[in-house]
Formats: structure tokens, sequence, C-alpha cells
């Protein structure tokens, strides 16, 4: 659990209740017309200090630095509207999955930004154990490239054996014959490219590759890498960069212990996903279409 030290100043407190209010933990009482911490701060949210609209709560902990970026203007001050949303909206709009990128490298300036920009996220009773892994230089994201090409080669050789497929489907496993199905063609001619002519199917000649994963002890873990990796896609095209995320590599990771353990991710981490960035040798002129969408409106 993390810690958070709490110190409330009886001189400044009004009574106002905001503290009270807000708390998820309900650790303050109104006592004497002044806050006092009765109960125990179990989320470490920070909300107490934040909303306080006389400051009279003060909070410090070993476990939290502030968020500083090196290549991007940041503010600690908050505005009631921050960005105007018609602006938010475009810069979703824009976003689409680059699957060509230049040979340009992206500095570790930049590659540091953005995990601090994705721990701006929110994640289940802000456990923040998420994890974050990074590799910086194309020869080594082929490398890994390698790796995960081995496992769907493997895969393939038993996916194509329709004896086994049946057999696993009898016992109700019917996953590798819904593989088989489903991506071994176009698998397979990935294999061919990627062997045969050095052609990446999987990352598109990505230069960096950003792991976002999750130690133990979360409560919703997977949900928190994600919301994490949205933050990364949409900060890094705010910053001219292509990004695209590789399912292909994360189910590998999931199905193969050894691949992970030769990135030097330790064991008890699960990876949620794997995002391919670099800058992008084209722009997209119009937006991303999306297909048409039926809300249930619950009553």
């Amino acid at each position: 659990m993390q810690t958070l030290i709490i110190e409330i100043d009886p001189e400044l407190c009004n009574g106002c209740q905001v503290c009270v209010k807000i708390c998820p933990a309900r650790a303050f009482t109104l006592i004497d017309k002044t806050a006092v911490l009765t109960g125990e701060c179990t989320f470490a949210c920070d909300h107490c200090a934040a909303a306080c609209p006389q400051a009279a709560i003060k909070t410090s902990s070993p476990d939290f630095a502030p968020c500083h970026l090196t290549t991007v203007t940041d503010s600690t001050e908050l505005t009631a509207t921050p960005t105007k949303p018609g602006e938010l909206v475009a810069l979703m709009l824009a976003r689409r999955s680059c699957r060509l990128y230049t040979n340009r490298e992206i500095s570790r300036d930049i590659l540091t930004d953005l995990v601090n920009i994705a721990i701006t996220a929110p994640s289940g009773t802000n456990s923040q154990q998420w994890t974050f892994s990074i590799i910086d230089k194309r020869s080594r994201v082929t490398a890994f490239g390698t790796e995960i090409a081995g496992y769907y080669r493997r895969l393939n050789r038993l996916a194509k054996k329709r004896w086994l497929r049946q057999i696993l489907k009898f016992c109700g496993k019917p996953e590798l014959d819904h593989y088989y199905h489903e991506y071994y063609d176009s698998i397979n001619e990935g294999l061919d490219l990627w062997y045969e002519k050095n052609e990446d199917r999987l990352f598109h000649g990505a230069p960096a590759l950003i792991f976002i994963g999750a130690r133990p002890g979360a409560s919703c873990p997977g949900e928190d890498a994600l919301l994490a990796t949205q933050n990364i896609l949409l900060a890094a095209e705010s910053m001219g960069l292509g990004t695209c995320l590789i399912g292909f590599a994360v189910e590998a990771l999931r199905r193969d212990a050894k691949i992970q353990k030769t990135l030097n991710i330790p064991a008890p981490e699960k990876i949620y996903s794997v995002i391919a960035l670099g800058h992008p040798a084209l722009t997209f002129q119009r937006p991303a279409q999306r297909r048409k969408i039926s809300i249930n409106w619950i009553d």
C-alpha cells in the first residue's frame, strides 16, 4: 500500500467539509468545525489536498514525485477548461494506426515524457501498479520480432495438423481451430516475408516499442494498463509521432514466458499492450471513419 502523509492546518481550515465529502476512504471527520483525519488513508489519492479551497491540507509521500516533462511545456496549474472539447476531439479523430515509419529514431527524453504522460491516467483504487519497458533501437525491435516470429512459426506448425485441431475441439478447446481458420494464412504470409525478404509486417519498421504491463496487486491491472496506453497514443499523436497497437506481440508474450525473459521483464509482470511508435512516413489527410453505433438508453 502506498504511503501518504497528511497534515491539516487548523488555523486555515474553515470546516467546509470538502475533504469529508470527497475522500473515497471516508478518512476525515469534522470535529469542532475543523477537519480531522480519523480514518485510514487507503487510497493515497491526494484528493483532499487537491480539492481543499483553503489549502489547509498538505500531503507528502516518499512514493510520489511531481510530473515533469522534458520535451513538452508542462504546467501544474489547473484551469476549468484546459483544452477545448473540439480540439481534443480533433486530436482523437486525427489519430490512426501507423504502419509506415521513417528510419528516424525517437529520443529517450520523448519516450520518458510519454511514460510520464501515461501515468496521469486513473487506476483502480489508485494502485498505480503499471509497468513500462521500452525498446528504443530498431536493431533490438528486429531481434524481438524474431522471437515473436519463432513463436508463430511453431504455432502454425501445430495449427496445420488437422487431427490435433479436431481432438482439441472435441475436448472443448476450439481455440487452435479458430486460429487456423482466422489467422493461419495471413500469419504464414507474414512469416514468409519476415524470413525470406526481411519485410516487417509485425512492427511495420517502427524504431521503438513501449510495453505496458502491471505488477501483482492491482485491483484491475488490464484496465489500468489500457488507460495508460490510450494516454500514450494521444500524446504521441500530438507530438507528430505515429503509433500502432501490436496485439500479436501481446498474445505471444502471454503464451510463451521465455520471450518475456529475453526482454528482461520480470516474470511477475503481465504485459497488456505493446505500442509500436516512430515518425510516420506519410500524413493522413482525412479523419478516421467509424461504424454507426446504436446506444442502449437505460431508463
